[in-house]
């Protein structure tokens, strides 16, 4: 199950409790915050709560908090404190209901002391990144204003000092490990740490073998029973640590295991669920072990089934074993509601198809009887449970029914139902129709009415049942399959694209104070901070607004006209210009930096949406002299030295391309003797790698040097980027037993990608461009074979730019444009319309995405909607003077 917020949980914040209490918090994202501390760090501590109990536990802790003056916070309310103790706010953030900042370590001491009597009785998680003091009182050394250092590729760095004055990472140990120069000022050794791994053996006979997963909630481990030799078994133990997952009704994960048990129990003869043996408990943890059942979840047979290909492709057997998996839990819901039980929970992972054949129901711990009148547990797992069940509504069968026709679209589909289902209406109905063209018009029609909003007009499980065995009938019988997915010409490319800009400007994601386009935050680096889903203004080109500037300006350029673009983009770079303080601000690079931003605002200027002014020329001169420091296209002098080529041929000025001889110089003076990159130092896990790809590795930093030598007539840019084309095809590898050729992603890791920014294709353009400039067939050879493996079928969640479908049609666009073969472009023709099918229409006739975020229609050019419109542009008619986003 996905973890979501608890229906049962009200927003009510803890702010009138605290001020009922004589205090006056302040509100900061999750927390309310009572008085400020301007200490770096020291000794700071945590008490653990549960919803049902934390107003009780405010008024028996503030009294102590308040008389002794202390800065502190506290979760905002129910819900985060919720989200905190089911570990969906980081693992190291469970239980932490209350943070405290003692002036001092004799403080510390005293005021843990009295919190300790004051929490006596109450419950809550154990934290597992400090140390215990008491039942719910932890204490753990580290950051109180946390030392922020940003990286070279801007990833966000927690820091404090060491006893010498020196920066060390502020480390979340689990279990907790005091730092070396901090003395413990705690009367009392600290309690052992709480088990986070389980035991070897525990509870009445089982000895554990592996740890299937890790969850903060608690883990879910494969094991052996084994009581005597006439009875070992294998079993799966689903672990709930104590007081985790615990509501407003008092009832934790403990509770649910021992209802799912139950449930289990009663189920056994009617439906099929994994038998259970009894719920025990060790160290207060509770545990239920289930019968270990050989095979896969229904994610993973449909993934192996499909390829990420259509379903039209896939082998008829496959097809079959599939089809009979989905009649067989059709039945086995109705089985369910036949025993007056609503699943609630029915999902990819929740569906296990057993290697014997059979298909089974797992994790009923949300499960409840129809007309029961007590509260739910939890909602269920989007994409997949239905809107009223997300809303808060009572258990009914139709809400399983919802859940059963999601996952019938996703077995056809391959795709996220969050991803199919986005678009409402008409439009719905044409892109299921379009993604899942070769079933039967009859079950779409059913699982289409299965996924409505209405209940009511939701069909019978029967009906549903019915229909999969005929189509399952039909392909035993050999017939003919329907006409797999229709052409590409079924979309007008250039309809699409002015849909796509109308999108960016009326419907995708902003800030309601400046009206500018947000972006998906960034997760910081360091460990233990909060990981709630969040959106801010960012500046960039790859992920922020200047990008979505220069997606506008590109869909000018196409002849795209959109009335509201100019002013939308005038007031966006009167932003940019303000320098306004972001998380991104003062980097200096073409997708993370000032010089993407100069490039957004270049290409405004060359599509006549805002005029060349001093103020710009100012910025243009400031980027100019940036520092280099890292050796990347993204980050680096790769790619601030292609924005200098791009700046001076768009504002027909030559000054940008003194920065782009510095970055070539750069890039020869550091290459190493076999023609790659080292990463130098300043990034915590890249420095010191060898990457391949265009983002970060040898092929991005060749295509800059390979346009540098071009343009500018450089001898060593040219050298340069000869020994890094040596470098990449003596490290291609065959792929499977096709021409078609790849890269492993660095010297350390050896996985292959296949998008824009790490993998073939995007390797594909640094040959493509030697072609161009070489006229070398071996160049062209090897861009082929590149791009030999792209499916055009290919079907996947992300549509972006950057490491989606966007991308590799971009890529497909450039490799026709560079080699003048048009059947890259049908490719990228066939591409674009699983795209379009999977977007919503509205009735302004804008077109929207959920383009990588599964939440938010967010506007971003190579990880949004801006890289989608211009995708279109580029691929109809008037789009042909484009080349691919942030490149010459």
């Amino acid at each position: 199950m996905n973890p979501s917020p608890e229906s049962a949980l009200p927003a009510t914040s803890y702010h009138d409790r605290l001020q009922r209490l004589g205090l006056a918090p302040e509100s900061s994202g999750v927390w309310l915050k009572v008085g400020r501390t301007g200490s770096v760090q020291g000794w700071k501590l945590h008490v653990s709560s549960v919803p049902a109990e934390a107003h009780a536990l405010l008024d028996a802790i503030v009294p102590v908090l308040r008389a002794a003056k202390v800065p502190f916070k506290i979760a905002r309310d129910a819900t985060i404190l919720g989200l905190l103790n089911e570990g969906n706010l980081g693992a190291t953030q469970v239980g932490k209901f209350c943070t405290i900042y003692p002036p001092d370590d004799s403080a510390a001491r005293a005021l843990a002391a009295q919190l300790v009597q004051a929490t006596q009785g109450f419950n809550g998680p154990a934290i597992t990144s400090d140390m215990a003091l008491g039942q719910l009182v932890y204490a753990r050394y580290g950051g109180f204003n946390t030392i922020v250092e940003r990286d070279l590729l801007g990833q966000h760095h927690l820091y404090i000092r060491d006893g010498a004055g020196q920066l060390v990472a502020d480390a979340y140990t689990q279990p907790f490990v005091a730092p070396s120069f901090a003395a413990c000022p705690f009367d009392s050794a600290p309690a052992p740490a709480p088990r986070t791994g389980g035991p070897a053996t525990f509870g009445p006979g089982y000895v554990l073998v592996d740890v299937i997963r890790h969850h903060a909630k608690g883990n879910v481990y494969l094991a052996i029973l084994a009581r005597s030799q006439d009875s070992v078994a294998a079993r799966v133990i689903k672990e709930g640590r104590k007081h985790c997952l615990s509501d407003i009704h008092g009832r934790d994960i403990r509770v649910r295991l021992q209802r799912q048990g139950a449930l289990h129990a009663q189920l056994a003869s009617v439906a099929p669920v994994p038998a259970c043996d009894p719920y025990f408990e060790v160290d207060g943890d509770g545990y239920l072990p289930m019968a270990y059942l050989a095979g896969a979840d229904l994610e993973s047979v449909v993934q192996a089934t499909l390829q990420r290909g259509p379903w039209s492709a896939a082998a008829r057997a496959g097809q079959l074993r599939l089809l009979d998996a989905l009649r067989q839990l059709v039945d086995a819901v109705q089985r369910l509601h036949g025993a007056g039980v609503v699943h609630r929970d029915l999902s990819v992972s929740n569906v296990w198809l057993g290697d014997d054949g059979r298909t089974w129901l797992l994790d009923l711990e949300i499960a409840q009887h129809v007309g029961d009148p007590g509260p739910v547990f939890g909602k269920g797992t989007p994409g997949f449970m239905a809107p009223e069940q997300e809303a808060g509504a009572a258990p009914t069968f139709a809400q399983d029914i919802h859940a059963v026709a999601a996952l019938i679209l996703f077995a056809l589909t391959g795709l996220d139902p969050r991803r199919t289902l986005f678009a409402r209406g008409e439009s719905r109905v044409r892109n299921v129709r379009h993604l899942a063209a070769s079933a039967p018009e009859a079950l779409l029609e059913l699982v289409l009415a299965g996924v409505d909003d209405d209940p009511l007009a939701r069909p019978t499980l029967e009906a549903i049942g019915r229909q999969l065995a005929e189509y399952a009938a039909s392909l035993r019988a050999g017939a003919a399959p329907v006409a797999s997915a229709a052409p590409a010409q079924d979309i007008d490319v250039a309809a699409c694209a002015h849909g796509a800009g109308l999108g960016l400007l009326r419907h995708t994601f902003r800030d309601p104070q400046s009206g500018l386009w947000l972006s998906a935050a960034v997760s910081h680096a360091g460990g233990g901070q909060e990981q709630a889903s969040s959106y801010e203004l960012r500046r960039g080109a790859n992920r922020g607004v200047a990008g979505v500037v220069y997606a506008l300006a590109r869909l000018a350029r196409a002849g795209i006209a959109i009335d509201a673009a100019a002013p939308a983009v005038n007031r966006a770079v009167d932003w940019l210009l303000s320098d306004a303080v972001t998380p991104d601000h003062g980097m200096p690079g073409l997708h993370f930096g000032d010089a993407g931003v100069a490039v957004g605002i270049a290409e405004a200027v060359q599509a006549g949406l805002v005029p060349a002014t001093p103020r710009i020329a100012g910025f243009m001169a400031r980027v100019s002299g940036a520092p280099i420091a890292w050796p990347d296209l993204t980050h680096g002098a790769a790619g601030q030295g292609l924005a200098a080529l791009m700046c001076a041929a768009s504002l027909g000025t030559d000054a940008p391309l003194a920065m782009a001889q510095r970055c070539a110089r750069y890039l020869v003076d550091t290459q190493a003797a076999d023609g790659s990159w080292v990463m130098p130092e300043g990034v915590p896990g890249m420095s010191g790698e060898t990457l391949s790809g265009f983002a970060h590795g040898v092929a991005g930093m060749v295509f800059f040097l390979l346009e540098h030598g071009a343009r500018c007539g450089d001898d060593n840019s040219r050298a340069s980027a000869a020994r890094g084309l040596r470098w990449l095809e003596e490290h291609a590898l065959a792929a499977d037993a096709t021409a078609a050729v790849e890269w492993r992603y660095s010297d350390r890791q050896g996985a292959v990608w296949h998008w824009w920014c790490h993998g073939a294709p995007g390797i594909a353009l640094t040959f493509l461009r030697a072609w161009r400039h070489t006229q070398d067939p071996a160049m062209a050879l090897l861009a082929r074979r590149a791009l030999d493996a792209i499916d055009p079928h290919l079907r996947a969640p992300n549509l972006t730019v950057c490491h989606g479908l966007a991308g590799i049609g971009e890529i497909l666009l450039e490799a026709a444009q560079t080699l003048g073969e048009p059947a890259w472009r049908d490719k990228a023709a066939t591409l674009a319309c699983t795209i379009v099918h999977l977007g919503h229409r509205c009735a302004d006739g804008s077109l929207v995405w959920l383009a990588e975020d599964p939440v938010a229609p967010t506007a971003d050019l190579m990880v949004g909607m801006g890289g989608i419109a211009h995708f279109l542009a580029r691929l109809g008619e008037g789009g042909g003077g484009l080349g691919f986003p942030l490149l010459p």
